[in-house]
């Protein structure tokens, strides 16, 4: 079949001429191309599908409400369902507002700070990855000229000595550093974060498009017990379905039109059916039985990893939390992120094509974040032998 795609695809993430490119179906932990080959899938639509492909309950949910309609002008009852459901499970959520896309609500974040600071600066963190709007694709190492300043993740003396002049309308980072590397927060880093911004009077923007609702139900603030004044999210809020949030403090959220003077709108925001999967999404959770699963699987999953490295005394590290991780080759740990520490791409790659060869397929990039779900325990075995044999095959190709 010929390819009209300008440039041939509509990511620019570079996929491995080794992965399958005409994905068909996906079902549980797998995902099948035209021609029937099956594939484990440990990218999980970049995060967003909690409970692997094609889940039971989401199709329901989907079917049940579709012959309703799917698209109206007017405001649903959906709306205002779900902004309490997120009111009462969100620390920083006083006041919510729907739209499609992360970078959507990144943008409108960003607005609101601006318009409630009545500063112009950004502040935001080397690697980090905020959407492809004019104004954050530098963070993401895409010149721009934008009023963006970018520091190390997890250094608190970058951050005091940017923000004390008070010239930031925003500190805008991920709590769990997503995408360069699955890089946790060091302990009291958000703690202290807050405390400066309130008394630097910076909004404090947490980005939990990636992790929210995967590390916990209350999201990263409720995990480490943070409140930002506004947070994003997207992804998984939806189970892969367009839906974004910000959400935050009153008095900001109230810079948004008709009550302020930041424009908010979109054809599709708060799509009726994106809102019903998301309370699908969100009833799902709330039982935990996720999070206790998702946790074993991680800590097993990166144990085993970590053994496997040590026996083959190879330069390499794994770490994450919950649901994520991420390999790294030529360092035995980072913690401002990928991009910084000296990671061996090269290496990298060479991994995730035995690990493809053997019908597996990670994320196409070193700074993206391994994501697990339930169903990854029907396989987990076919996993770990996929990884140590490829650990081996990486040890005598780069290391002997």
């Amino acid at each position: 079949m010929k390819n009209h795609l300008a440039g041939r695809v509509n990511s620019p993430i570079p996929i491995p001429a080794y992965y399958p490119s005409d994905i068909i179906k996906g079902e549980g932990p797998y995902i099948f191309n035209k021609n029937g080959d099956k594939y484990i899938d440990m990218w999980m639509g970049y995060g967003a599908l909690l409970f692997g492909h094609a889940d039971p309950d989401i199709i329901q949910t989907i079917n049940n409400n579709i012959k309703n309609g799917w698209f109206f002008s007017y405001q649903t009852y959906f709306e205002k369902e779900l902004s309490n459901i997120i009111h009462d499970i969100i620390p920083s959520a006083e006041k919510v507002r729907f739209a499609t896309t992360g970078s959507d609500v990144v943008a409108y974040s960003i607005r609101a700070s601006k318009s409630y600071t009545d500063r112009q600066k950004v502040l935001s963190i080397i690697g980090g990855y905020h959407g492809v709007h004019e104004g954050m694709i530098p963070s993401a190492s895409i010149p721009d000229n934008q009023n963006l300043d970018l520091i190390p993740f997890n250094d608190i003396v970058a951050v005091k000595e940017k923000l004390k002049n008070k010239e930031y309308a925003c500190f805008l980072l991920e709590p769990i550093l997503a995408n360069s590397g699955c890089t946790p927060p060091r302990e009291n880093y958000l703690k202290e974060i807050r405390k400066i911004c309130d008394n630097t009077g910076t909004v404090l923007i947490f980005d939990e498009i990636v992790m929210g609702f995967r590390v916990n139900i209350h999201g990263a603030q409720g995990l480490y017990n943070v409140t930002p004044d506004l947070s994003l999210f997207s992804k998984a809020i939806a189970g892969g379905l367009p839906l974004s949030v910000v959400c935050g403090r009153k008095e900001i959220m109230e810079s948004f039109i008709p009550t302020g003077n930041v424009f908010f709108a979109g054809t599709f925001n708060a799509n009726p059916l994106s809102l019903n999967v998301s309370k699908t999404v969100i009833k799902k959770l709330k039982n935990g039985n996720f999070y206790t699963k998702t946790q074993k699987l991680g800590d097993d999953l990166r144990d085993y990893i970590r053994e496997q490295i040590n026996r083959l005394q190879i330069p390499a590290c794994v770490q994450g939390i919950a649901s994520m991780l991420t390999v790294a080759f030529g360092c035995k740990s980072f913690i401002k992120g990928i991009k910084l520490e000296g990671c061996d791409d090269t290496v990298y790659n060479f991994f995730i094509e035995e690990m493809a060869k053997r019908h597996i397929l990670l994320p196409p990039l070193p700074t993206e974040t391994v994501f697990l779900s339930p169903v990854h325990e029907s396989v987990i075995d076919e996993i770990k032998i996929a990884i140590k044999q490829s650990l081996e095959e990486v040890k005598d190709k780069h290391y002997r």
